[in-house]
C-alpha cells in the first residue's frame, strides 16, 4: 500500500497550512494510483503536486494525521475492520444512567413503584450512593430520579 499527502508547492518548497492529512493510495478501480481510499484526489495541480510515499509509514510525517476515513477504507480491503470495530467499542467509555457521565459503572436492579419487574441501570458509585440515600425502603422512588432514568415515560 502507498500514501500520499498535497501541499508542497513548486514555488516555495514547503506544505501549505491547510494541508493536514496523509491519504491511503486506492490501488484500484477508476481513479487507482491518483485518488485516496476517501476519494481525496492525488493528482497533481499547477501549484500542488502529491506527495507519494510508498509503502506506506507506520506513522505519518510530521505535521501530517491519519485520513480517519481512509484507515476505515484499508482496514476493511485487509480483513481488519471487524477487530478494529471490536477495539473501538472496548475502549468506548459508558454513561452513567443517571447523571450521563462517562465513569466506571455496575449494574443495579430496582423495582419502581407499582411495577412487578426489576429493572436494570448501570449506575457510578456516585449515584448508586445517591439513589441510597434517596431510598427508604428498598425501592428507587425518587422522582427526579425516575424521570431521569426514563422510567415514567
Amino acid at each position: 500500500m502507498r500514501a500520499f499527502y498535497r501541499g508542497y508547492s513548486a514555488a516555495t518548497g514547503r506544505r501549505a497550512k491547510q494541508v493536514r492529512r496523509l491519504h491511503v493510495m486506492r490501488e484500484d478501480g477508476k481513479f487507482a494510483g491518483a485518488q485516496g481510499l476517501c476519494g481525496a484526489p492525488g493528482w497533481g495541480v499547477t501549484q500542488s503536486p502529491p506527495v507519494i510515499v510508498a509503502p506506506m509509514p507506520a506513522e505519518p510525517p510530521d505535521g501530517l494525521m491519519w485520513c480517519k476515513a481512509c484507515v476505515g477504507h484499508a482496514a476493511h480491503l485487509v480483513g481488519q475492520l471487524e477487530a478494529v470495530a471490536r477495539t473501538v467499542a472496548a475502549l468506548a467509555p459508558e454513561h452513567c444512567g443517571r447523571c450521563r457521565q462517562p465513569r466506571p459503572l455496575f449494574d443495579f436492579e430496582w423495582v419502581p413503584d407499582g411495577w412487578a419487574e426489576f429493572l436494570k441501570i448501570r449506575l457510578c458509585a456516585r449515584c448508586h450512593s445517591l439513589s441510597a440515600l434517596e431510598d427508604e425502603d428498598g425501592r428507587l422512588d425518587s422522582g427526579p430520579f425516575l424521570n431521569q432514568i426514563g422510567a415514567t415515560r
